[in-house]
């Protein structure tokens, strides 16, 4: 499979049969393992309600690889300060010292950060054996451990003969998984589509130069990752750190002596509305000065902003206005709060907040939002009104 250095790629493998028929020409042998509920060192807690290994053979170009999917379901959840990793080996060299609350001997490690209940590890010898250790640990120490030997998994016989797969069609979207922002791309079968006679359906997905379906029409070479039919939620997951990346998407089917394949290519979702659209550059004016605004001046690095209310008559017995700044998202703004309070006798005339000044180069977001209400009570009776914008702040 080629490799790419410079992105990491999380893909979840949801695994499960398309029906009950399955037999061991299935293009996937499933080895299930260690699901006793038995903690392999009781010397430790046991958290875990059950572990399993599954193992997995593809193939891509001349190299014959092995998935190893581990699942697991805690008897409670994970708490702040907990973390599920599991580590993989050989069997005579992977190891826990009680003593020392270590592992070694391991050659790969993988933390479950995005709580998906299940890690994937990968090797290109599909012919080996491996222990895998499964932990809970609890500020950085082992709390709970399982143990699991794999099966290796037998190479599929290749279905001889072709079927047409049903429709593809594909959503993406941007998403904060473990507190990081990934594209989501889920790939689905036209609604309706019958998928019982499929014994297994697979996803692959890569650059849509670089991936491509093998001559064998079953096999798909060099894609990035891998992805299995999950049958409650009826879609293929595939999850990216690149937001910007399109890729080609190929799904693989097989019955029981057919095979059958689909293709899609994907676009990024847009990216979100930017908070400071609407924004507008100072200097500026922010409503009509003729009843109600706000100036905002920009002199080198200080910005700075009065809000002004004029009344026509000297009919009114209480004036109240203010300002005050904001961030986008609603926190408190680079500038306080100001107002001021009139009472009768009121002269027709222009009246305004002190001005409120700031250092743009200490206020580190792109705009600022700058409101003000004004309330006008008299003959004419109460009467309030609300003004709002955002300005960049450079």
């Amino acid at each position: 499979m080629q490799s790419f250095s410079t992105f990491f790629f999380l893909f979840i493998f949801f695994l499960t049969s398309c029906n009950d028929q399955s037999t061991n020409k299935d293009l996937f042998l499933l080895a299930f393992l260690n699901f006793s509920g038995v903690p392999a060192n009781s010397g430790l807690e046991d958290k875990f309600q059950s572990t399993q290994a599954t193992t997995f053979y593809r193939k891509d170009g001349s190299i014959e690889f092995q998935d190893i999917l581990i699942e697991y379901k805690l008897i409670s959840p994970q708490v702040t300060s907990e973390t599920v990793e599991a580590f993989i080996g050989n069997p005579n060299e992977i190891s826990y010292d009680a003593q020392t609350n270590q592992i070694s001997g391991f050659f790969q490690q993988k933390e479950d950060s995005f709580q998906t209940n299940s890690v994937i590890f990968s090797y290109s010898d599909h012919t080996k054996k491996f222990k895998v250790l499964i932990t809970v640990k609890r500020d950085g120490k082992v709390i709970s451990l399982r143990e699991l030997t794999t099966t290796p998994p037998n190479p599929p016989t290749i279905p001889p003969n072709s079927i047409t797969l049903p429709p593809i069609s594909y959503e993406t979207k941007r998403s904060f998984i473990g507190g990081t922002e990934h594209q989501v791309i889920r790939v689905k079968f036209e609604s309706g589509s019958d998928l019982s006679a499929f014994k297994q359906l697979n996803a692959y997905i890569g650059r849509p130069s670089i991936i491509a379906l093998a001559a064998d029409q079953y096999n798909v070479n060099n894609y990035i990752s891998a992805s299995y039919f999950d049958t409650s939620s009826k879609n293929f997951l595939f999850l990216t750190p690149e937001l910007n990346s399109s890729y080609k998407i190929i799904v693989v089917g097989s019955t029981a002596d057919a095979k059958g394949n689909r293709s899609i290519d994907t676009v990024p979702p847009p990216p979100p509305v930017s908070p400071c659209l609407g924004s507008v550059n100072a200097p500026t004016t922010i409503g009509n000065c003729a009843t109600h605004c706000m100036v905002v001046d920009l002199v080198g690095n200080q910005m700075t902003y009065t809000t002004k209310a004029t009344i026509q008559t000297a009919t009114e017995d209480y004036l109240y206005l203010d300002s005050t700044s904001s961030t986008v998202s609603g926190n408190s703004g680079p500038a306080g709060f100001t107002y001021v309070e009139f009472f009768s006798p009121i002269t027709a005339g222009t009246y305004q907040t002190n001005p409120s000044t700031f250092d743009v180069t200490s206020y580190h977001e792109q705009c600022v939002v700058l409101s003000s209400y004004f309330v006008q009570d008299g003959l004419n009776g109460f009467r309030d009104h609300y003004l709002s914008g955002k300005v960049f702040v450079p």
